[in-house]
């Protein structure tokens, strides 16, 4: 709701990006529609790239596949943020809305 309301310029460019099936049957569904295991959370689409944004509380940590994932994007020259708090979510978001190319 921040980012709506605070950059209404961004209005479509964050993206939830389903990360748990609720049974087997809609996971075997979701995997065979192209779900990836370890995908971040969010997917933020800004100046003709992609963020990646995972949200962990302060005791969450990145399961073996969000490591792969992480890995691989960066690999790929795609930045990944990991956040912990609404505040550390907005820095990140003002980073990136504020960069200069």
């Amino acid at each position: 709701m921040w980012l709506w309301n605070e950059h209404p310029e961004t209005r479509g460019f964050l993206c939830y990006n389903l990360g748990n099936s609720k049974n087997a049957i809609d996971g075997a569904r979701n995997k065979a529609m192209g779900l990836v295991p370890g995908r971040s959370d969010l997917t933020f689409y800004w100046n003709r790239t992609a963020y990646f944004l995972e949200c962990k509380d302060s005791t969450g940590a990145q399961s073996t596949n969000q490591k792969e994932w992480q890995k691989k994007v960066e690999a790929a020259g795609f930045e990944y943020h990991l956040f912990r708090s609404f505040r550390e979510f907005q820095l990140i978001i003002n980073r990136i809305i504020n960069l200069k190319n």
